[in-house]
């Protein structure tokens, strides 16, 4: 790294004053006794500070570039490369930082004046900080590479649309609106990158080492509002005792997406058969005489093991194959495939229950799976007595959370209200769908 020159006095002070601030910052960081409006304040306080000292680098940077003063004072052979060896920079940032200050000096030059002078209004007659007609480097940054996308002729004034912009909306905000002038100011230009952003998609889904799998890609902009929106309902908890990340969540939500689509028979055909997942597992692992894992033989390239639990939760609702296999293994007979609820069985659920019937739950019955109060595989009959509607995230709660569920009379089984008692000793009822509708009476509690 270059040697550090003596700082300008101004320079000196302020970051003296800085190194202060820092301390302080750290006592209230600490848990001191600031209370939450206090520590707010010094969030906008400290961004004002990081915005203000960032808008006047970007300035000073467009005039050191602009007159080369790398070369002048190390022989530097571009101002990045100045960047990079006298301040430490990576090769990336530098460049763009460069690209910005160029951009600001060319087309920025009132916006930047405002930015590093200080902001029209920051202080109240109480003395606090405001940050109306604020613009940060951020700021900056997105008008930049707006305005870069934009036809040369139109950028002036592009840039002054959005840096008046800039001082009203946020980065999301700006962002947004930068890509409606995009479209208007350039429709043609807009369409063309709409094809060049749809031929940069790609996904994949690659096996780790413990059995998960990694998701990871890149959508164009229809496809990710249409998943965006259809994972939507899934962000919302469950209740108060969901405790899931909005991460989980939104995983859950798209395993249901997922199901639901697989469920509906309109996926294209693989091989001459629907799509569907292959789960193998013993007859004695369902009826509970053993704990061996399933195997799903899947389509990524190796073979994904399930537990006992998962096995007996994706059989409750899915279509069964016998197959008799030799000692060796060796296939010997292969049975006719069979619903263990069948289509019309599932339609009548779905009336019944109105979606997943663990209490508070609003999933729809298209995202729920036909679980059995007795499994079937033990003895238990497919049908509406001793069937209802779950969704993913609450059959895993039943067969591998350790929730039991107790009809209020055996006779009427799952037609009557059912009991949810959790493994910490929580008691839910959930009644019938007519009993939950307004103004009918809610069942007793346990």
């Amino acid at each position: 790294m270059l040697p550090t020159p003596v700082l300008p006095d101004a320079v000196a002070d302020v970051l003296a004053d800085t190194r202060t601030l820092a301390r302080c910052a750290a006592g209230v960081s600490a848990g001191g006794p600031a209370t939450a409006e206090e520590r707010a304040a010094w969030l906008t306080g400290l961004r004002l500070v990081i915005d203000a000292a960032e808008a006047a680098f970007t300035s000073v940077l467009a005039n050191f570039d602009a007159n080369g003063d790398g070369e002048v004072l190390h022989a530097a052979a571009s101002t990045q490369s100045w960047l990079r060896g006298a301040l430490g920079m990576a090769s990336g940032e530098a460049s763009e930082r460069v690209r910005i200050a160029r951009t600001t000096g060319d087309l920025l030059a009132a916006p930047v004046a405002a930015l590093v002078a200080e902001p029209h209004g920051s202080h109240s007659a109480g003395g606090a900080s405001e940050t109306n007609g604020h613009l940060s480097y951020e700021h900056l940054r997105t008008i930049h590479r707006t305005a870069r996308a934009l036809p040369p002729s139109a950028r002036p004034a592009g840039v002054e649309v959005l840096a008046g912009l800039g001082s009203q909306l946020g980065i999301d905000d700006l962002r947004s609106a930068g890509r409606h002038l995009r479209h208007v100011v350039d429709p043609d230009g807009s369409a063309r990158h709409a094809e060049e952003d749809f031929g940069r998609r790609w996904l994949s889904l690659a096996p780790m080492l413990d059995g998960m799998h990694s998701i990871d890609g890149v959508l164009d902009a229809e496809t990710a509002a249409g998943l965006s929106a259809a994972l939507a309902p899934f962000l919302v908890p469950n209740g108060p005792d969901d405790t899931r990340t909005s991460d989980q969540r939104r995983a859950d939500g798209l395993a249901e997406v997922v199901a639901a689509a697989v469920r509906s028979g309109e996926l294209p055909a693989l091989f001459g058969a629907t799509t569907a997942m292959q789960v193998e597992v013993e007859l004695a692992t369902l009826t509970g005489e053993r704990s061996h894992p399933a195997r799903i033989p899947g389509t990524t390239g190796s073979a994904v093991w399930l537990t006992s639990d998962a096995a007996s939760r994706l059989a409750c609702d899915a279509s069964v194959r016998r197959l008799l296999v030799d000692p060796n293994g060796i296939p010997l007979d292969l049975g006719r495939e069979v619903r263990v609820f069948t289509p019309a069985q599932r339609r009548a659920l779905a009336t019944r229950d109105g979606g997943c019937r663990f209490p508070g739950c609003n999933r729809p019955s298209v995202h729920t799976d036909a679980h059995h109060l007795v499994p079937w595989a033990r003895g238990g009959q497919s049908d509406l007595v001793n069937g209802l509607l779950l969704c993913r995230h609450h059959h895993r709660a039943v067969h591998e959370g350790g929730w039991q569920i107790r009809p209020d009379s055996s006779n009427e089984g799952a037609n009557g209200a059912l009991h949810f008692q959790g493994p910490a000793g929580q008691q839910f009822v959930s009644p019938l769908l007519a009993a939950r509708l307004p103004g009918a009476r809610a069942a007793p509690g346990p």
